[in-house]
């Protein structure tokens, strides 16, 4: 749902959300209100965890493991990481009433072909039988396809009235929006079986304090946009349960290495050294996360544990600023969204903590505050910037989402927001990419790292941990490794 036609609804839903306080209805408490709703633009959390109970991918994670496993598709073969052969799961149908079928699945991958360049081109093979033959062999095509804007929608929706609103396979139906609020109703004949709970509500707060607020009072049954001070208070009500896992997430300073002086390695090595991360982690935090090295996040495969420790030394910075020319530092602005994030709840305060750190070393930091993410995105996205702090959060569980989103040439303009361009770096991650032997795969992700700590050309500063609260009451909730929760099984306790 682009932000115009969202917005719209906004405007235009009446009254108020329903709350906790029965059996049959579960409030989310948020943020933020979604960006969009359509499920093949949809890339912020809020509008992918309300997506992934309305609409289905091919293939998901596995619950308590990162391996792929069925989701509308029951199988799947290949010879050559190029060409994929999928078998549909049959008998269901999109909660409008359209078939779940080869039809549906190829005009779902031309019209993610259109709106996010998928590479590849899907054709029918049987009523339900897909290829796919993809522009260049890629090992990690199930990790990409288990992304929630890989979701199938109706094919009644793709392209007629109402296309923006998602209709999908899922458990719940969208049912109304409104300022503040999202609500979705059970899609009884769901193929997985009819949930338990009626209705799901997603519930903006005005901020963290109120939103723990709201979950010990039981206004809230379950959130996963608490952060560290929130924990700390959640942690002494016994009502409560926290679940915490490292984040599969990344906080970093994009640095525009198109801009002087950030072309120059020498600039990016010294402000990399100026940083005290370990003190991030510790005050900022709460000790909840850890330090970043590289790109990948620890819990990920083929993060280089042998990775070198970014060295915190402000001598050394100094030295570095002064060989490229500034030994007397520079001015410079970081751009920064106020808009907190469920791994970055906490954006402004560790814009100055960064602003304090750099001006020790001579660098003098403007801050440039953005109102609103979907503006910061923006900005970002059309390199309108000289330093910006940014977050990735995985969308799936393997390294290209991380490393080519971030790193490689052709991602400049949409996820490589420091504008980092390297035709080694690009060999490195498209033979990465065709490889589908892990321990192939596992030496060149290496590489890629090696050559990161090498150019540095955005620094990585930590990965924070992600919680999830919830009412003692609640059962049955799935947490994926992504951080996006199903409730197709949840339920709650009398």
């Amino acid at each position: 749902m682009t932000g115009l036609v969202l917005a719209a609804l906004l405007a235009s839903a009446a009254g108020p959300p329903p709350r906790a306080g029965n059996l049959e209805t579960l409030v989310v408490g948020t943020l933020s209100d979604p960006v969009s709703l359509e499920p093949h633009r949809t890339t912020d959390l809020v509008g992918s965890a309300v997506v992934a109970n309305v609409c289905e991918t091919l293939v998901r994670v596995r619950a308590g493991s990162l391996r792929p496993e069925g989701a509308l598709a029951v199988s799947w073969a290949t010879t050559d990481q190029r060409v994929w052969t999928f078998t549909l799961r049959p008998g269901v149908r999109f909660q409008d009433g359209a078939a779940l079928d080869a039809g549906a699945v190829v005009g779902n991958l031309e019209h993610l072909r259109r709106e996010r360049a998928f590479p590849g081109r899907a054709e029918r093979l049987g009523p339900h039988v897909v290829q796919i033959t993809l522009d260049r062999a890629n090992a990690a095509l199930l990790s990409t396809l288990s992304q929630s804007f890989f979701s199938m929608q109706s094919p009644l929706r793709l392209s007629g009235p109402g296309s923006d609103t998602p209709v999908g396979t899922g458990p719940f139906r969208l049912a109304a929006v409104r300022p503040g609020a999202v609500e979705l109703e059970a899609y009884r004949e769901y193929w997985g079986g009819t949930p338990r709970l009626r209705r799901l509500v997603f519930r903006r707060f005005a901020d963290e304090k109120a939103l723990v607020r709201a979950i010990v009072s039981g206004e809230v049954d379950v959130s996963s946009a608490v952060g560290p001070e929130g924990v700390a208070e959640l942690r002494r009500e016994g009502d409560v349960t926290l679940d915490s896992q490292t984040g599969l997430n990344l906080i970093y300073l994009a640095l525009n290495n198109e801009r002087p002086p950030f072309d120059d390695v020498r600039v990016r090595h010294a402000l990399s050294r100026a940083i005290d991360r370990q003190a991030l982690v510790r005050d900022l935090l709460r000790g909840h996360g850890q330090k970043a090295d590289t790109p990948l996040p620890p819990s990920l495969f083929a993060r280089d544990t042998r990775a070198r420790d970014l060295v915190f030394d402000r001598d050394s910075a100094r030295r570095l600023l002064a060989a490229a020319g500034w030994p007397d530092g520079f001015e410079t602005v970081l751009t920064v969204s106020r808009a907190p994030r469920p791994y970055l709840s906490e954006p402004l305060r560790l814009a100055e903590r960064l602003r304090d750190d750099l001006l020790r070393v001579g660098v003098r930091l403007k801050l440039r505050e953005i109102p609103t993410y979907t503006e910061h995105v923006d900005v970002t996205r059309r390199g309108g910037f000289d330093m910006a702090l940014l977050g990735w959060q995985a969308d799936a569980l393997d390294p290209n989402d991380f490393l080519t989103a971030l790193l490689e040439s052709d991602s400049v303009g949409t996820t490589n927001r420091s504008r980092y361009r390297s035709p080694s770096m690009d060999a490195i991650l498209k033979r990465a990419r065709l490889d589908s032997a892990p321990r192939s795969r596992l030496a060149l992700y290496h590489e890629a790292q090696d050559l990161f700590q090498k150019d540095m050309p955005f620094l990585p500063l930590y990965h924070a941990s992600v919680f999830t609260a919830h009412r003692r009451d609640v059962r049955g909730l799935v947490i994926s490794p992504i951080g996006i929760l199903r409730y197709d099984k949840a339920w709650k306790q009398p």
